[in-house]
């Protein structure tokens, strides 16, 4: 089971790192060679065969280009659940146009605690 230390601690960049639109923040936890994927890198890099990021400048720059392009966005974290080797955070988002949104984000993580794979997941 993946200790509560780093759940919490994964938690809290992602909380923090969003709400504050800090790309340090939120990058902090992941690995050097992290894979990525989420419904939304397709429409954010224009690309309908790319739905997966691997490697932590890729993704840092695809979280770069989020936060730009998404100002003003909300995340109230409802829930953490912790596995094995994962954290799955469950979450409601909020544009500024006042849409609502729900999500849950799955983090593998390491040995060392660094985040490996992540995957976003929405609401249909």
């Amino acid at each position: 089971m993946l200790d509560d230390a780093t759940a919490e601690k994964l938690r809290q960049h992602w909380d923090q790192g969003w709400n504050g639109e800090d790309l340090d923040t939120i990058m902090a936890p992941f690995a050097g060679n992290v894979v990525f994927s989420s419904p939304f890198i397709t429409a954010l890099t224009g690309d309908p065969a790319k739905a997966t990021i691997t490697g932590y400048d890729a993704l840092r720059a695809y979280v770069g280009d989020a936060l730009r392009s998404h100002p003003g966005i909300r995340y109230t974290l409802e829930g953490t659940y912790t596995g094995t080797d994962a954290v799955v955070l469950v979450y409601t988002f909020r544009l500024p146009d006042g849409t609502v949104g729900h999500g849950a984000d799955s983090m593998r993580v390491d040995a060392a605690g660094q985040v490996t794979e992540w995957r976003c997941h929405y609401a249909s």
